[in-house]
C-alpha cells in the first residue's frame, strides 16, 4: 500500500514540520497529543525503506507520566526516560475520505483549532464580523426601507375620491350581416350529395388510403449493455497512522464495460390500399354570405346601415352593436377614458351629462356610479 509522510504545524510558533519530528524543529516545542497530522493533495509517495518501516510501525504513545508524544519504536520516554507499560496511551488510527485530509479540510472540520493557526487570526475574524454586522445592518435596515414603502404604496393604491365625471361623446359601431341566395357549385362524395342538388357530372377519384397488414419481417438491430468485467481495487480513504504518516486505504468494486450486442425483432409489414369513390359535381341554390354593413360615430345617433333586403334574393343573417361612452373628470386632468356599454342601457346618456365617479390616490377613473362593474380604459 502506498504510504505518505504527512505534516504537522507547531502550536507554539506554527512552523510546519514533517510527520516524523516529534518536537518542533523551529522552536523545540513537543509534538502535542492532540497534534493534527495534514497531508497535502500533491504529497509523494515514500520511498525510503526505513521511512516505510517507521510508517508501519504503529501509532505513537504517550507517556503516563510527562505526556511526551513517544514513536512506536521507543520502548522508553524522550521526554523522561519512563520506561513503556501498558498504561500509557495508545493513539488509535483513523481512516477519511481521500480529499479529507488537507489542512483546509482540517479547518474546516475543527473551526477552535483554525482560531489557533494564526495569531492574526482572532483580529481578522474580529474584523470580519464586524464587517458582516455592519453589512447586514445595512441591508436589514434596506429591507425594512424598501417594506415601509411597498406598504405606503400598498395602502395608497387601496384609496379613492369622490368625483365629477363629464360625458364628451359616445363611440359606436353597428354592423349588419348579409347573405344573398344564388347557384353555386360543389363536390360530394356518394352518400353525401344534398336533396336538392343538380348533378352535372362525376368521377371515380381517390378518397382514401388503407394500410393493410402484409405478413411480418425479421429486422436486426443493435443495442448496447453494461456487464460484469471483473474485479479492481481502487483508494478510497486514507488512514492517518497517528504518527505522522499516511496510507492509502483500498475498497474492491466491480467493473463494467460496454459491448454491442445485435438482435432480432419482428415487424409487420404494410401495404397501401387505394379506396376508390364516385365524387359527384353538382349545382344547388342556397344562402351564402354576402358581407356586412357597417355604420359608425361618436355622436349620440347611431343609425343601422340601409339594407335593401327582399328575403328572396338578399337577407339579414345577423346584428352587432358595440358602444363605448366617452367621458372625463370634471375640472381635473382633462384625461379622457372609455367606458364600455351594453346596446341596452347607452341610450340612457347624452351628450354633457354629468355622472358620480371615483378616482384612486394617482388620479385615474377606477369606477362610475352610474354604471356599476363597468369596463373602463384610457382613451388613446
Amino acid at each position: 500500500m502506498a504510504v505518505y509522510e504527512g505534516k504537522w504545524r507547531c502550536e507554539r510558533c506554527l512552523s510546519v514540520n514533517r510527520g516524523r519530528d516529534l518536537n518542533c524543529l523551529s522552536c523545540g516545542v513537543k509534538r502535542s497529543e492532540n497534534v493534527e497530522f495534514f497531508l497535502d493533495d500533491d504529497a509523494a509517495e515514500v520511498a525510503d525503506e526505513q521511512l516505510i518501516s517507521q510508517a508501519n510501525a504503529g501509532a505513537d504513545w504517550i507517556c503516563l507520566y510527562c505526556g511526551t508524544n513517544c514513536s512506536a519504536s521507543q520502548t522508553q520516554c524522550s521526554g523522561c526516560g519512563s520506561p513503556r507499560t501498558i498504561q500509557n496511551k495508545q493513539l488509535i488510527e483513523e481512516t477519511r475520505g481521500v480529499n479529507d485530509w488537507s489542512e483546509a479540510a482540517l479547518k474546516a472540520r475543527n473551526a477552535q483549532t483554525t482560531q489557533n493557526f494564526s495569531p492574526v487570526q482572532p483580529q481578522k475574524s474580529f474584523l470580519s464580523n464586524r464587517l458582516v454586522k455592519f453589512i447586514l445592518a445595512g441591508t436589514g435596515a434596506a429591507g425594512i426601507l424598501l417594506v415601509g414603502v411597498f406598504a405606503v404604496l400598498m395602502y395608497l393604491s387601496t384609496l379613492s375620491y369622490p368625483a365629477e365625471i363629464e360625458i364628451s361623446g359616445l363611440e359606436w359601431k353597428r354592423s349588419i350581416s348579409l347573405e344573398e341566395y344564388k347557384t353555386v357549385t360543389e363536390t360530394a362524395w356518394e352518400g353525401e350529395i344534398p336533396q336538392a342538388a343538380r348533378v352535372q357530372s362525376k368521377e371515380n377519384a381517390l378518397h382514401h388510403v388503407d394500410k393493410i397488414p402484409n405478413g411480418t419481417r425479421t429486422v436486426p438491430e443493435t443495442y448496447t449493455e453494461r456487464v460484469s468485467d471483473g474485479t479492481e481495487r481502487y483508494v478510497c480513504g486514507r488512514t492517518s497512522k497517528k504518527n505522522g504518516f499516511f496510507e492509502d486505504k483500498y475498497c474492491t468494486r466491480t467493473k463494467y464495460k460496454s459491448v454491442t450486442k445485435t438482435r432480432n425483432r419482428t415487424e409487420t409489414i404494410y401495404k397501401d390500399v387505394p379506396v376508390y369513390k364516385t365524387r359527384y359535381t353538382y349545382l344547388i341554390d342556397k344562402w351564402v354570405s354576402a358581407g356586412d354593413q357597417t355604420t359608425s360615430g361618436n355622436n349620440f345617433d347611431p343609425q343601422w346601415a340601409n339594407v335593401k333586403a327582399d328575403n328572396i334574393h338578399t337577407r339579414e343573417s345577423g346584428r352587432t352593436e358595440n358602444y363605448n361612452l366617452l367621458c372625463k373628470e370634471f375640472g381635473g386632468k382633462n384625461k379622457a377614458y372609455k367606458v364600455k356599454l351594453s346596446p341596452q342601457n347607452w341610450a340612457n346618456f347624452r351628450q354633457n351629462q354629468h355622472l358620480h365617479g371615483k378616482i384612486d390616490f394617482w388620479g385615474e377613473l377606477i369606477s362610475i356610479d352610474e354604471i356599476p362593474n363597468a369596463e373602463i380604459s384610457a382613451q388613446k
